[in-house]
């Protein structure tokens, strides 16, 4: 009989529907082991886990609850606390039924409930449990303590935490991980630091935690110099090395770090290929866009949804609107980040028309725009001149899909009456506007002026800006160019001055791709290998111009 137990649950492992899964536990009733702790266990973390169906789950566990074990109470209070919504509470409520039947919870229990306790910040109840595990020892637990750790800091009792450190019999790595991490959640990295390199044993996710801690707050140096000191590096390592290059915008450190991976022989994962592609399309390197996709047409990379968004967003950004449509097209569950991309790389290469078609199939597709969606089509409306489908979309959005404007929608409008040369139009809509105008939509009304030639208008919005962005140095150079075009040529001049005072200047920086190599170019910058043969090559190339 027991073999028919175990065949049942081997294939409970492969089931993959509701169907399935009904059928196997059809099975197992017949065969009347559905009074088994043990298959009710597996059927309760089968349903969590895979089916996120946690009322059949509930109704396996109530069936047995008079005669149910400690392996089978974990189990229906793990499949509770796993949820992050107001059901989690669930747990807790098990978990006080679990005494009241007089049973006995162990490490594992403890550790589940604390977890619920955790999320849901629910003090009073985590003081319980710890008070209770304190009295069956389960205390020493490297798991009891440190989901007890993760409650105490998710409220800010910090003092408790670390009073767990120092009652540790032993260098719990779990515990100290979960103190390095609320560290550096905290932007703490000195303290972080302090406790990381007191810790005599160290595994993976204690590096993790600390590359990322440091690439949170923009210290992608400290962060290397980490990953570096690395005798073992899992995937997990190099996409948190990865992730806060991303973060600071180091696209071309993203690239050669993809690079390095290769030379090591190590295989990306879905999070790796993400970054990867939003580098390639940050710098606009097309020949390893289409690497990279090839190497995921090849890899056994699982093709969601956040993987096809990256592959879109990567050829729109890289300039190839034609392959983007063609990725576009082959999403099996389109989002509203898929439309958005596409909308939005569209529009970015000249193709309003087409990305208005986008926003009409989306809503007929019956999915809800958001706040970028619009952002898009208002953008298409004002590069388009369509000033009456502008304003219909703009009024529709709180109208039709409750999307209250933003000031970002704002400068959206007043650009489009700027284009079409209503900029009277849109000084007005600024006074008229509910809300503060940020730098954009004085920057948009600036730009327009310098456009048409508006001097009077143009001042106002120049001197809101110089207010909000005092040292951004666009703002100076689009009122020169407005009172240039205007022929004020003395104005010009204080402005110029004005900014060699006020203004410091930021470097410069290019990227180009040559076969298939991203070189990067920062004004003044001798670093590149070949510095002196391409000077060498502009110096002649000057002398042939004049």
């Amino acid at each position: 009989m027991l073999g028919i137990l175990e065949n049942s649950l081997k294939y409970l492992e492969k089931c993959t529907t509701l169907r399935s899964f009904l059928q196997v536990h059809a099975q197992i009733v017949i065969n009347g082991f559905d009074r088994d702790n043990y298959a009710a266990v597996k059927l309760i973390s089968f349903c969590s886990k895979k089916l996120g169906d946690r009322d059949y789950a509930r109704m396996v566990f109530d069936n047995l609850i008079d005669s149910a074990n400690v392996f089978l109470w974990t189990a229906v209070i793990t499949s509770y606390s796993n949820y992050r919504s107001e059901v989690t509470r669930e747990a807790i409520l098990i978990y006080r039924m679990m005494h009241q039947r007089g049973a006995h919870p162990n490490p594992f229990t403890i550790s589940s409930v604390l977890k619920a306790c955790s999320f849901l910040k629910a003090v009073p109840e985590g003081n319980q449990v710890h008070a209770h595990s304190t009295k069956l020892g389960h205390n020493s637990s490297m798991y009891v303590q440190a989901t007890l750790a993760d409650m105490y800091t998710r409220v800010g009792r910090i003092q408790e935490a670390s009073r767990l450190l120092w009652t540790s019999s032993e260098d719990n790595v779990v515990l100290c991980n979960t103190m390095v991490s609320h560290y550096c959640k905290e932007g703490d990295m000195e303290a972080a630091r302090e406790l990381f390199d007191k810790m005599s044993h160290k595994d993976s996710v204690s590096w993790n935690v600390m590359i990322s801690g440091y690439a949170g707050i923009g210290d992608t140096s400290t962060a290397r110099k980490l990953f570096d000191q690395m005798t073992e590096r899992e995937i997990s390592s190099w996409n948190a090395l990865m992730a806060g290059y991303c973060r600071d915008g180091g696209w071309y450190e993203v690239m050669s770090l993809f690079k390095e991976m290769n030379l090591r022989n190590i295989k990306p994962n879905h999070v790796s290929m993400a970054m990867l592609m939003s580098a390639c399309g940050h710098l606009g390197a097309l020949d390893i866009a289409t690497q990279l996709h090839g190497f995921l047409a090849k890899s056994c990379i699982r093709m969601n949804c956040y993987v096809f968004n990256s592959l879109l967003d990567m050829y729109a950004k890289s300039g190839d609107v034609r392959e983007a449509y063609r990725v576009f097209s082959e999403i099996p569950d389109k989002d509203v980040v898929s439309y958005n991309i596409i909308i939005l790389g569209f529009i970015s290469h000249g193709h309003e028309k087409d990305a208005m078609k986008f926003f009409t199939e989306m809503i007929e597709s019956g999915i809800q725009p958001d706040t970028i969606t619009f952002l898009g089509i208002l953008t298409a409306c004002s590069h388009a001149g369509f000033i009456d489908t502008g304003r219909e979309y703009f009024e529709c959005m709180s109208r039709d899909y409750l999307i209250e404007p933003s000031a970002d929608h704002y400068a959206c409008i007043v650009d489009l009456y700027g284009r079409a040369g209503l900029v009277k139009e849109a000084y007005d809509f600024v006074k008229a506007m509910p809300i503060k105008p940020h730098a954009g939509v004085w920057g948009a009304l600036l730009n327009a002026c310098r456009i048409h030639c508006e001097i009077d208008i143009g001042m106002v919005a120049a001197r809101e800006l110089f207010s909000i962005e005092p040292l951004n140095p666009g703002n100076y150079v689009l009122l020169s160019n407005l009172f240039a075009r205007a022929n004020l040529w003395g104005n010009v001049a204080e402005i110029r001055h004005a900014m060699r005072r006020k203004v410091p200047k930021t470097a410069g920086c290019s990227w180009i791709e040559v076969k298939g190599e991203v070189n990067e170019f920062l004004i003044g910058d001798e670093k590149h290998p070949h510095s002196k043969s391409i000077k060498e090559v502009l110096r002649h190339l000057l002398m042939q111009i004049e």
